[in-house]
């Protein structure tokens, strides 16, 4: 199935769903996917070495899927989702790009949004709302197709930012406070997109750092490229499902910090440790 362009742009689109042992969550995200309002793209599932249940989960999920799904997977030798993610950056046909952790929910109009506001000089970066451990441990894959998180209910008691969540419902307040946010929003990769070209220009994500920095790094470097970020978290928050993070460690934070802000020293703007030069 060859990608067809969509949006005001005309552009083949690419959604990024990074994962690592949550195949629930998975589910649940993928299943948010489907039911999107725009109805042709692909959809790469970079998991960063996942033991064999995500894998089955994706089979199985995407046997009656309405969009080609890939799954690309590497060995698990620790956290490296940078690599993964550059994997699945080379691997996409679409000329845009829209990336999302594996445990944050879409609404139905999320990639109309991300086409809508789409501009050939910048990335968009969207925010969150976070959903209790509650509500995310019994919401089930036939709630999120049914389209339970567009309603109003009780649920929303189980989830922060409820703010954000209401302002997006109201899309010209959301677009007006989105133009209202104080400063440049770095990259989130729980929910932002970027022209391929601009992620090839830069290198992509640099494969030197672990958990911690990685988003707001390249983000930097998309900045000092001359492609800045503009917001759409208040037109499009995704639903982020809390859970533990194991993986995140003081010392690798602390290093990762370290390497931020060294790149941020240098003005660095392409890694030579990510993606090939084109």
């Amino acid at each position: 199935m060859s990608l067809q362009p969509v949006g005001p742009l005309g552009l083949r689109l690419s959604v990024v769903v990074t994962t690592y042992n949550n195949p629930r969550a998975l589910g649940l995200v993928l299943e948010s996917l489907y039911r999107q309002s725009v109805r042709q793209f692909e959809i790469l599932v970079a998991d960063d070495g996942s033991e064999p249940d995500t894998a089955a989960l994706v089979a199985e999920s995407t046997a009656g899927a309405p969009v080609p799904v890939r799954h690309l997977w590497q060995e698990d030798a620790g956290f490296r989702k940078c690599t993964i993610t550059n994997k699945a950056i080379a691997a996409a046909e679409g000329d845009y790009l829209v990336f999302f952790d594996g445990d944050c929910i879409a609404g139905r109009e999320c990639l109309a949004i991300h086409l809508r506001a789409a501009r050939r000089d910048g990335y968009l970066a969207g925010g969150k709302v976070p959903v209790t451990h509650r509500l995310a441990d019994r919401l089930t894959p036939g709630e999120v197709r049914a389209g339970l998180l567009e309603g109003i209910g009780p649920w929303w008691l189980a989830v922060g930012k409820r703010r954000r969540l209401a302002i997006s419902r109201l899309p010209a307040l959301g677009d007006w406070m989105n133009r209202r946010v104080p400063r440049e929003p770095s990259w989130r990769g729980e929910n932002s997109s970027a022209f391929a070209e601009h992620l090839w220009a830069v290198g992509g994500f640099d494969e030197r750092f672990t958990y911690g920095f990685e988003d707001a790094d390249l983000g930097h470097r998309l900045q000092a490229s001359g492609v800045h970020g503009r917001s759409v978290r208040y037109t499009t928050p995704v639903f982020h499902l809390e859970h533990p993070r194991p993986y995140a460690r003081p010392e690798e934070l602390r290093a990762n910090q370290a390497l931020y802000h060294e790149n941020r020293r240098l003005r660095l703007v392409r890694t030579a440790h990510g993606l090939p030069t084109r």
